[in-house]
Order: C-alpha cells, then sequence, then structure tokens
C-alpha cells in the first residue's frame, strides 16, 4: 500500500460504538466522527443506515457496510420476535434485503450476531450452507456479504469448533470473514496468525483492543467492559496486524470499541494511534 491508502486516510467506524450517542443526538455524534478523522462507517443495521445515511453524507462520511438482522437467513421470526427482533416494513426476505443494499449503495452485508438458542455445530451445518446461498445473491448484487464471528465460535465441541466448520464448508468466492481482533484473542486465537491462515478470506478487521488475556472467555455477554481499550493500549500487536493486512491488500478496517466510558475520547485515541503508527 502507498502513502494514500493507508487505514488512516480512510478509516471506518462501526457504529456500535456509538450507539447511545447517536440515539440521542445523530447530528452531532456523526459531526464529531468526521472532525476526528474518520472516512467511513458500518452499520448496525440497514434501518440504521437508511435514517442515517444524509446526516452522513452532510459530514463527509460514507456507508460502504452494515451488519443486518441475521434472522433473515435463519428465517426464526418466533424466536426473533420473542428477542424483539422484527423485519424491516416491506421488506421479507433476503433477497429484498439485498435489494435494499443495493439501492443504499451498500457493497458490504455483514452477518453480525446470532441468538445463542441458534447456535452449536449441528445448527451451523445450515447456517454454513444458507451463508453460501445468501453470497450467491449478494454477488449478483455487486455486494461482499462476511461473516463476524465473536468468540462463542472457537470454543471447542464435537471434536470441532463452529469456526472449523464454516472454514470447511463456507465458499470463500462467495463469503468472507470480517476478522475481529478483540474476539479472536479473548478466545484465545492469535490474530496475526489466524490472518495468515485465511489469506483471501477476509473482506475487513474490525480494530478492537483488549485490555487483558490472561483468561479465555466464548461467552461475549460476560466479558468485563473495562476490558474493552482504545488503540495502542492492552495486549494486541497491531502493527504487525497492519502490517499484514497491508500485505493482504484488506482495504478496509474498522474501529470499534465495545464499551467505553467516553467513548468520543476513546475513538479520538485510536485514530490518533493509527495515524503515528501509519507515519512510522
Amino acid at each position: 500500500m502507498n502513502k494514500q491508502t493507508l487505514y488512516a486516510d480512510n478509516l471506518g467506524l462501526q457504529l456500535w460504538t456509538l450507539r447511545n450517542e447517536i440515539e440521542k443526538d445523530p447530528e452531532t455524534t456523526l459531526m464529531k466522527v468526521a472532525d476526528l478523522g474518520y472516512k467511513q462507517l458500518e452499520g448496525m443495521s440497514l434501518p440504521q443506515v437508511m435514517a442515517l445515511k444524509e446526516i452522513a453524507s452532510n459530514t463527509g462520511l460514507s456507508f460502504y457496510s452494515s451488519f443486518f438482522q441475521w434472522t433473515y437467513l435463519t428465517q426464526n421470526w418466533e424466536l426473533a420476535n420473542q428477542k424483539g427482533v422484527r423485519k424491516i416494513n416491506n421488506i421479507n426476505s433476503f433477497e429484498h434485503l439485498v435489494e435494499l443494499a443495493y439501492q443504499q449503495g451498500l457493497t458490504h452485508l455483514t452477518f453480525g450476531y446470532i441468538f445463542e438458542e441458534e447456535r452449536g455445530v449441528e445448527n451451523y451445518r445450515k447456517w454454513a450452507e444458507i451463508l453460501n446461498k445468501a453470497g450467491e445473491q449478494c454477488k449478483a448484487a455487486g455486494i461482499t456479504l462476511s461473516y463476524h464471528h465473536h468468540g462463542f465460535e472457537f470454543k471447542e465441541e464435537k471434536n470441532t469448533t463452529i469456526f472449523d466448520l464454516l472454514l470447511e464448508r463456507l465458499d470463500f468466492d462467495l463469503v468472507k470473514f470480517e476478522l475481529d481482533t478483540f474476539w479472536l484473542e479473548i478466545a484465545g486465537m492469535n490474530p496475526l496468525k489466524m490472518l495468515q491462515k485465511l489469506e483471501g478470506k477476509v473482506s475487513a478487521l474490525h480494530l478492537k483492543a483488549l485490555k487483558s488475556n490472561s483468561q479465555i472467555y466464548y461467552n461475549d455477554q460476560i466479558v468485563p467492559h473495562d476490558f474493552f481499550v482504545p488503540l495502542g493500549k492492552g495486549v494486541i500487536d497491531f502493527s504487525a496486524i497492519l502490517g499484514e493486512a497491508k500485505r493482504q491488500q484488506i482495504k478496509t478496517c474498522f474501529v470499534e470499541q465495545d464499551y467505553a466510558k467516553n467513548p468520543f475520547q476513546s475513538i479520538e485515541e485510536s485514530i490518533n494511534w493509527l495515524k503515528r503508527y501509519e507515519k512510522q
């Protein structure tokens, strides 16, 4: 990568980081994000992208990627409704969802999370097949479908893991991984080695720092909130990871910090660290 394609020049932010701030004051929040030097956003959902797209554009921010409601793939709407997750108005199938993403100018859709009741190796045999079919629909629309992992995919079950099953069964011409450095490290995986192992299979990185890896966690719900820290702090070697990402020509990185006492200060520290690193 040359100087014009440094990650800091086109850095993204996953909006989960500022979910509370956006709910209170979306316009001021996105203005602050742009002022810090971020250039693009990854939505939490398509309805969020639709609601914020004009505000983002007015502040110089772009939406190219978004998470989407996973139940459009699993089709377990009864469970989803129990959890408070509803269909988007007039969007009744994954095909309709892809059409909506295309209309919004998105180039990436990311399968971001799944209910605990739908996990497990046996379920993922179905989900892998469904992801491949969904990837075909996305590719036909010029959209990259990606799978964003957490920690539970690395827990051993029946002499394998969900992640290993996905590696075996996904067609990587149709589905990529969005790798999250925090969830790899806290599940006992080495983010650099995983990135090297998955060369050609990664669409984007979530740059997320971990304070300490003294204990392995597979359940994201019980990770202490103070384990989430800005880039440049904690135990993950981002210099090596970013060097490998550039070698592989991975185009996009998103900063994400699930919990922070002062989210704006945290995302400022993260982008400033990245700018300093890339000037070295």
